[in-house]
């Protein structure tokens, strides 16, 4: 049983090729804030913080079967970024080397949201849910 003091939190960690230049793609792409940095013989594992939201991201170690989507062909995660405005935090993201999977619009399930693809092969959804429209006084 979990002790009701205690908070639990999962943060993934991103598989990467290069992760010096991953860490500098989030920060200029996401706005990441820097929270750990581990270098060792070229190889990074880093924490990162966007908007209060951590992730980890490392360099791929074969050894230990952590691969990145560019060794696998593709990934199997897709990460989810609830912001207040998707459509600057896109355009930050494309800017900085991102590439477009599908633009942010608004979808027929309540949300505004877009694909995106990093330079490191992870896929993003960038996005927040629309403004419902208020239920009608009986």
């Amino acid at each position: 049983m979990t002790d009701p003091g205690k908070k639990t939190t999962i943060a993934p960690m991103l598989s990467v090729k290069n992760g010096a230049k991953a860490v500098e793609f989030y920060k200029t792409a996401f706005g990441a804030a820097e929270l750990f940095l581990l270098e060792d013989n070229g190889a990074v594992v880093a924490q990162l913080s966007v908007g209060g939201s951590e992730f980890w991201l490392a360099d791929e170690s074969p050894e230990h079967s952590n691969f990145s989507p560019e060794t696998l062909g593709g990934g199997t995660v897709r990460m989810v970024m609830v912001v207040d405005d998707p459509d600057a935090m896109f355009a930050k993201a494309v800017a900085a080397g991102a590439t477009i999977v599908w633009p942010v619009d608004d979808q027929p399930y309540g949300w505004r949201v877009g694909r995106l693809v990093d330079p490191f092969g992870h896929h993003w959804e960038v996005g927040k849910p629309l403004e419902m429209a208020p239920e009608p006084v009986q």
